[in-house]
């Protein structure tokens, strides 16, 4: 069948969500150095002139893919607490852990999303994309204020961030490529590879603690 140019605003924003889509299926097999308009453009109905049309990198894909995987893991998380029911801190911590595992595209993409993403994408895009963000910030910070009563806006807005900056963290850590395990083993290094769950838990549990007693750290 041959391609035909999207014209009307629908119809564009249909082509713009297939694209992702099949980015976002591509780059779970080759990953970010493995990503590439070339790539695209041989496993999918797309030429590479046509992606042109829509994105000028990969990266203002990949910022697209990270805001909807983003949106997906807030909405998967709130609707894993049953309401009226007490949770233990470490029933939350479970469950938050266990929805950033099902959600693994949104650790991986964030551990580079600074270092690399938002360094090659247009202005336009970053502005409005961290606009979506911020929405769907202000809609965690509303659920976690439900979880934590007695924390502060601002205790909240520091844990969001953290959180999410430890989890790419942790993620990077616990998933280490051939050559990276095989230099610390020819380094006598006497290094384990972390378990994200195992780690993740115990660091997001801590900071928890933190929101539910009200500790903050405060200026001397």
């Amino acid at each position: 069948m041959d391609f035909q140019r999207a014209r009307s605003e629908d119809q564009i924003q249909n082509r713009i969500q297939e694209i992702v889509d099949a980015v976002s299926s591509i780059y779970s097999s080759v990953g970010y150095e493995g990503l590439n308009f070339s790539i695209i453009s041989k496993y999918t109905k797309f030429t590479r002139p046509s992606i042109y049309k829509y994105f000028k990198t990969k990266d203002e894909i990949l910022l697209v893919i990270l805001k909807d995987e983003f949106k997906s893991f807030v909405s998967d998380l709130i609707t894993s607490f049953k309401i009226n029911k007490l949770y233990s801190l470490y029933e939350i911590s479970e469950i938050w852990t266990d929805r950033f595992i099902e959600h693994k595209k949104i650790l991986d993409l964030y551990s580079i999303l600074y270092t690399a993403i938002e360094k090659n994408v247009s202005l336009e895009l970053l502005v409005e994309t961290k606009k979506e963000l911020n929405m769907i910030n202000l809609q965690l910070a509303d659920f976690i204020g439900q979880l934590f009563p007695s924390a502060s806006k601002d205790s909240i807005t520091n844990f969001i961030a953290s959180m999410l900056s430890l989890a790419g963290g942790i993620y990077s850590m616990s998933n280490l490529s051939d050559l990276q395990l095989e230099a610390i083993k020819l380094s006598g290094l006497n290094y384990t590879t972390l378990d994200f769950k195992k780690q993740f838990m115990t660091s997001i549990y801590q900071q928890m603690y933190c929101l539910k007693n009200s500790i903050e750290v405060k200026k001397e």
